[in-house]
Order: structure tokens, then C-alpha cells, then sequence
């Protein structure tokens, strides 16, 4: 795979890429608030290597870093747009891990005819569990550990991944080939070692992913097949995932084009880092 420029107005983005073999299909990966895009390192390495993938560092992460705004959900969904037409691709699975099933869900909303399927990877419905709750409570919750992470310094690369050792979603999961989907935010200063990401980038989609109305009314719309997974633990290894199961359920019980796969002892993060992996993989590869 290799890094590849995609222009975009103002500036350009990065995806990690690699073509298909023939006729076997490509697959769009979308990552997380604040993730990039080898956190699908796992996932790829359980894919059919002839199925060509796109993966996205979105706007204001990873190697896109620097990437100019907006930072909204629909601008990142177009961006998948761009990511075909750059390639040439008239269709795509479209696969969204977290933040990332929220802007496939507006990207199948608004462009279905370049979707071959969508795959929510627990993420893209409504995650305020009551309409009492705070969303600024919620958001800031949601949003202030990874803008933490962005304002550390670290003495050595090590140290950053001690960092992710001791997370509470990881700690009795940690595998070294974490590294690969963790390390590519970490950049060289001076003296130390810190995190390359915009924190205003963060800060838009934490907030659209929570109260936005079209994001959130997107995934029940969609009309193109769509896979949701969802899973028993959160992003601290607590009970309940991102999206509720009875979210869920009630989702694909209203969709015909929607189905459901929840997965039992496997947490919001270890869904694409960790052992959740291959379940992810088997819902995205091309049937046949």
C-alpha cells in the first residue's frame, strides 16, 4: 500500500492505497474522531489481498494533518467522492469504523449510486441514550481525552505507546501489531514526541456526531445495503458500545436494507484494533 494525494478544494488529503486485482472490488475505510487510517491495519491484514482499498486519513488527521476545512461530516462525506472519482471508481463497499459510520451513512445518503455496500462499524446512529442528557456534558466526555493526548508530550516513542498500553479499553488487550494503527499519529518535535492532528477538526465532528440532525437521521434513511456491528463494550471497556443494541435492533427491525451483527466480549476500540478485527474484515470483503 502506499500514501497517495487526493486534491481537494484548498489543499489535498491523504489515503492509503492500493489497487484491485481485476474485477475483485474496492473498499473505502473511514476511521474514527480521532484515529487515522492505519487504524485499519488489523482489519486489512484479515482482507482478500486482490480487493483494492482506499483508506482515509480524514481532514485534520493523520497525514492529513494539515488538510484545510471545513471539518464537517458532509464535507468528509464528499471527500469520499473525490476519493472515487480520483481512482476512476464508479462503486465501492464503504466502510466506517466509529466517527466514520456517521459520515458513510451521509455519503450512502446522498450519493447511493456509488455504493456498492455500506458497513457501520459501531457508529452512524444516535449515541445520546435520552433526550435529558447534556450533549455539551456528552461531547466534552467524549471529546476531551483525545484532545488530552493531542497537547502531551513524549520523551519516546515508547513512551506513546505506554501511553496506549495503560488506555482501559486496551490494557488486558495489547498486542504489539497495535503499533502500526497507533504510531502513524506520532511525529518527531525537537526533543520529543508528539501527536499530528488539528484538535478543531476534532472538536467540529465530536459535535456533529452528537447533535447534528442530518448525521444522526442518515443510517435509519439509508436505502442501499447497509451492515451495522455493534458491540458489548465502550471506548473504556465499560458496559455498552457506541451505538446501544436497542438502537440497533429497533434500526434493522425498521430497515429492510439494514442488518444487525452485535459481538459479545469485544470492546469499541479492540473492534478494529484487536481481536474484533476479523469480524469487521468478513463483513466488508465482496461476497464471492
Amino acid at each position: 500500500m502506499e500514501d497517495v494525494p487526493i486534491r481537494v478544494p484548498g489543499g489535498h488529503i491523504n489515503v492509503w492505497h492500493r489497487p484491485s486485482d481485476d474485477a475483485a472490488g474496492t473498499a473505502v475505510l473511514v476511521h474514527g474522531l480521532s484515529g487515522n487510517s492505519r487504524w485499519w491495519t488489523s482489519v486489512i491484514e484479515n482482507l482478500p489481498e486482490r480487493i483494492g482499498l482506499i483508506a482515509l486519513d480524514v481532514r485534520g488527521r493523520g497525514f492529513s494533518a494539515d488538510a484545510p476545512g471545513p471539518y464537517n461530516l458532509a464535507t468528509i462525506a464528499d471527500d469520499i467522492r473525490r476519493c472515487l472519482d480520483h481512482f476512476g471508481l464508479e462503486r465501492a463497499v464503504v466502510a466506517g469504523y466509529s466517527m466514520g459510520g456517521w459520515i458513510v451513512a451521509l455519503f450512502g445518503l446522498h450519493h447511493p449510486n456509488r455504493v456498492e455496500r455500506l458497513v457501520l462499524v459501531d457508529g452512524g446512529f444516535p449515541i445520546l441514550r435520552d433526550q435529558l442528557q447534556e450533549p455539551e456534558l456528552f461531547i466534552d466526555a467524549m471529546v476531551g481525552p483525545s484532545l488530552h493526548r493531542l497537547e502531551m508530550e513524549f520523551e519516546t516513542e515508547e513512551a506513546f505507546f505506554d501511553y496506549w498500553r495503560s488506555h482501559p479499553a486496551l490494557t488486558d488487550h495489547w498486542e504489539d501489531s497495535m503499533k502500526m494503527g497507533l504510531g502513524h499519529e506520532l511525529v518527531a518535535a525537537n526533543d520529543h514526541f508528539e501527536v499530528r492532528a488539528n484538535p478543531e477538526a476534532i472538536e467540529v465532528t465530536a459535535r456533529e456526531i452528537t447533535v447534528d440532525e442530518e448525521a444522526n437521521a442518515a443510517a435509519a434513511a439509508l436505502a442501499v445495503p447497509t451492515h451495522l456491528i455493534v458491540v458489548e463494550r465502550g471506548t473504556t471497556d465499560q458496559p455498552g458500545g457506541m451505538i446501544p443494541l436497542d438502537v440497533a435492533k429497533e434500526a434493522a427491525q425498521a430497515n429492510g436494507m439494514l442488518t444487525m451483527q452485535y459481538l459479545t466480549d469485544i470492546n469499541h476500540y479492540t473492534l478494529v484494533l484487536g481481536e474484533g478485527a476479523t469480524f469487521v474484515a468478513s463483513a466488508i470483503a465482496p461476497s464471492g
